[in-house]
């Protein structure tokens, strides 16, 4: 059943994003604290860290995408050498098949470290626990996406 929950939040995902353009992922509506490509950036990001803990034998979170999409960073961070929201999309479909290639394989691994999230009280000590977690954290961030084009959008 998770794998139909990633594809279809992914499907969704994907049929929401499809018609954005750099200009209006990066457009940042002054009342809100980041933008659609962060959005994306982030849950792509922390996806690929609830999944997988590493990429290539790299931790996740020590790679050059955490600097402009982990927990407390914005949009101010991007410097220009962020991935283009065009990247964005291609990188969520491959990770999509990513997922789907290593998904059963995970969910009966320990993480090296456990996840704690403190403020909400969870410790995620396996990869079903944080793969779990990973389609709540999605469908959170999707919602983000999906509000911020509304916004966009009645801007535009």
């Amino acid at each position: 059943m998770i794998k139909e929950q990633f594809q279809a939040t992914y499907n969704l995902l994907n049929k929401h994003i499809k018609d954005i353009d750099e200009e209006k992922a990066s457009f940042q509506p002054a009342m809100v604290n980041n933008n659609i490509k962060w959005q994306l950036g982030h849950l792509i990001l922390l996806n690929d860290f609830l999944v997988f803990e590493t990429i290539n034998g790299e931790k996740v979170l020590e790679q050059t995408a955490a600097k402009y999409f982990l927990w407390g960073t914005s949009p101010i961070n991007f410097d220009g050498n962020e991935p283009s929201f065009d990247e964005l999309k291609l990188l969520l479909n491959e990770q999509l098949d990513r997922i789907f290639n290593v998904l059963e394989k995970q969910l009966k691994k320990d993480r090296n470290e456990p996840i704690v999230l403190k403020d909400v009280d969870i410790v995620m000590e396996n990869f079903n626990e944080s793969i779990h977690f990973a389609i709540i954290h999605t469908n959170r961030h999707f919602g983000q996406i999906v509000l911020l084009k509304s916004m966009v959008n009645k801007l535009d």
